[in-house]
C-alpha cells in the first residue's frame, strides 16, 4: 500500500527531510519520492503525528491522466458518508471542477456525502500531467504545537524554540521510540517536550538550578515524568549519565556575551567529537567548527537559524 504525504510547503526540503528521518525512526529503509508538495512511500508507518512538516497523509488508491477525469470509474465506493476534496498541487487554476466530479463518481446507494463530518474523506491530489486519488488516514492537528509554545507553558523563557521547529529537530534525528535522547543545553525543555510525547527517553543537561527545576516542571505538565535532568556542564553531559544515547539533539546558546556563547559552543563540539551516534542541532551561524549547516530556517528580519546533522 502507498502511503502519500502532503507536505508544508513553506520549508520543502527541511519538510522532506524531516519525513526521511521520521521514516528512519520507524525503522523503514525508504527514501520517499517527492513529486512537489507530495511524497510517496511503499511503507506504512505507525506514528504518523509524529510529523510536523507534513499536513495530512493518505493511502494512495489510484491515479489517472488529467484528461480522463470525466471518464473516471471507481473500482470500489465508499460504504459510509463521505466527502471528496482535492488539494490543486498543479500551480495551474483548475479549469474543472474535481471534487464535484469525483463526489458523483464515488456516489452509490450504500454511501451518502457529507461535507462537515464525513466517514471517509476521498483526497483528490492535482499534478501536472495527473489526479493521484487516495483515502485520509491522517490529518496532522498542527494547532497542537501552538498549545505548547513557550508563553503558554508553565515555566518560560524569552528564548524559547518554536515546537514545530523542535519537533523537527527530534525527526531529523531518526531516533527511534524506546531510545534516548541527550539535549546538552535543555533550557525550559522544548525539544525534550516534543521528544518525549514521541515515546522517546528524555535527559537534559543546564548550567541554571532556575532552567532544570522549569524543564522538569514543563516536561511534567505534558505527562512526560520519566525523565532525568541535572545542573551539569554540556561537555561531560554523556558522562554523568547512566544511559546509553541514540541521539544529542540541542539549541546552542546565542545572544549572550560572546566569551559565554563561545565556551558553550567549545563544550558542544568536544561533546559531539565523542559522540557515535546522529547529532542534530541548531545554531546562528552558518558554519561551527569544522561543520556546515544543512538547513536555514528564516525566524525574522534580524535572525536566521542554520540546522547542523553530524
Amino acid at each position: 500500500m502507498t502511503y502519500l504525504y502532503l507536505l508544508a510547503g513553506e520549508k520543502i526540503e527541511l519538510a522532506e527531510s524531516e519525513l526521511k528521518g521520521f521514516l528512519e525512526s520507524q525503522s523503514l529503509d525508504e527514501k520517499p519520492e517527492r513529486n512537489g508538495k507530495l511524497c510517496e512511500t511503499d511503507a506504512e508507518p505507525g506514528q504518523l503525528k509524529r510529523l510536523a512538516l507534513t499536513h495530512e497523509v493518505s493511502q494512495k488508491k489510484t491515479e489517472i491522466p488529467n484528461e480522463d477525469l470525466e471518464d473516471f470509474s471507481p473500482e470500489s465506493k465508499p460504504e459510509s458518508s463521505f466527502a471528496v476534496r482535492s488539494e490543486n498541487l498543479s500551480g495551474e487554476e483548475n479549469r474543472k471542477d474535481p471534487e464535484k466530479i469525483l463526489g458523483e463518481k464515488f456516489s452509490g446507494e450504500d454511501n451518502t456525502v457529507d461535507l462537515e463530518n464525513p466517514e471517509t474523506v476521498i483526497k483528490a491530489y492535482i499534478l501536472d500531467e495527473k489526479i493521484i486519488i487516495g483515502h485520509l488516514v491522517q490529518d496532522i492537528d498542527r494547532g497542537l504545537f501552538e498549545k505548547r509554545k513557550n508563553q503558554n507553558r508553565p515555566f518560560s523563557s524569552p528564548v524559547s524554540m518554536d515546537p514545530v521547529l523542535a519537533r523537527v529537530l527530534v525527526n531529523l534525528s531518526g531516533i527511534k521510540p524506546g531510545k534516548h535522547l541527550l539535549d546538552p543545553f535543555c533550557g525550559t525543555g522544548g525539544i525534550l517536550i516534543e521528544a518525549g510525547l514521541c515515546g522517546i527517553g528524555v535527559c537534559g543537561t543546564d548550567m541554571k538550578e532556575e532552567m532544570v527545576e522549569g524543564c522538569r516542571e514543563n516536561l511534567e505538565e505534558y505527562g512526560i515524568i520519566s525523565h532525568d535532568i541535572r545542573k551539569n556542564n554540556a561537555s561531560q553531559a554523556l558522562e554523568i549519565f547512566d544511559t546509553e544515547f541514540s541521539a544529542i539533539v540541542t539549541d546552542l546558546p546565542y545572544g549572550k556575551s560572546s566569551k559565554t556563547t563561545e565556551s558553550a559552543v567549545e563544550d558542544f563540539l568536544e561533546l559531539i567529537e565523542n559522540f557515535d551516534s546522529r547529532s542534530v542541532f541548531i545554531y546562528n551561524e552558518q558554519e561551527i567548527g569544522e561543520y556546515s549547516s544543512d538547513f536555514r530556517v528564516y525566524v525574522h528580519k534580524n535572525l536566521t537559524r542554520h540546522i547542523f546533522i553530524v
